[in-house]
């Protein structure tokens, strides 16, 4: 794919999902697999005269469902000492969503955990009435939808996921929380996203290297078993309604 294609593509893109791109989104998510200097994006666009938006527009639908995570967030760091990572996807993420749409989180917890902190998550948001995305319901305005878990073991997206959508949603992906640099892991850990879109995941990518280790040589016997009980615990509730999502030990895609 040439530049005048990614330049299209890209913009495409945006517009199948309601969006409109400044000069400087269109060349952060652009879609390609080589990486380009914005000088250079920059030139071709007023080369061919493509139509973009000239200064990011105030949006208060976004700012609202961006604080109010935020508020989240604070309330999940002072309760959750194992949640490791927290993040916006979706299209609060990206930029440009609906006053009806809700918000998106993935969460990455410490190894072996993610099955009874997702427990605890669930009764704590009941408790404080916090509202959230019921399984196998439709959407409502600014509930908080938790559908991609991970734990620090697994933090590469399975091959099936590995498609041009997971790249631009990792590339946009907005950190909330992030601990022990479990976000810069999660970006290293996933670097078959250059592959669709070089120019961003370059512009992510930390440099100098991280460290991508974990906890996995302290992994207790004891917290591998709590894992394995609360994942069939409620893989056993969840089993009649499971359509398209897939849940395992260490990961759980709840995409609707």
């Amino acid at each position: 794919m040439d530049v005048f294609q990614s330049i299209q593509e890209t913009i495409k893109y945006a517009q199948k999902y309601g969006g409109r791109l400044t000069e400087k989104q269109l060349f952060e998510r652009l879609i390609g697999d080589r990486v380009y200097k914005k000088k250079e994006i920059d030139q071709i666009i007023k080369l061919l005269n493509y139509k973009v938006v000239k200064l990011e527009e105030k949006n208060n639908i976004l700012e609202e469902k961006i604080e109010k995570a935020k508020r989240l967030a604070k309330k999940i760091s002072r309760n959750f000492k194992d949640i490791l990572f927290l993040g916006i996807t979706g299209s609060v993420a990206a930029g440009y969503p609906k006053k009806n749409n809700d918000i998106d989180l993935i969460i990455i917890t410490k190894i072996n955990k993610l099955w009874l902190i997702r427990l605890k998550l669930r009764l704590f948001i009941m408790v404080n009435k916090i509202p959230h995305r019921k399984f196998g319901k439709k959407e409502k305005t600014d509930e908080f939808c938790f559908n991609l878990w991970l734990d620090e073991k697994s933090l590469e997206l399975d091959k099936e996921k590995q498609h041009l959508k997971n790249a631009v949603d990792l590339i946009l992906m907005k950190p909330l929380i992030n601990k022990n640099k479990t976000y810069e892991k999660f970006i290293l850990a996933n670097d078959w996203a250059k592959k669709y879109i070089a120019t961003g995941y370059s512009l992510k990518k930390p440099s100098p290297p991280i460290n991508r280790g974990t906890s996995l040589d302290r992994e207790a016997l004891s917290e591998r078993i709590i894992n394995w009980l609360m994942f069939w615990l409620q893989f056993l509730y969840m089993k009649k309604k499971i359509k398209n999502e897939k849940v395992g030990l260490h990961k759980a895609f709840f995409h609707h």
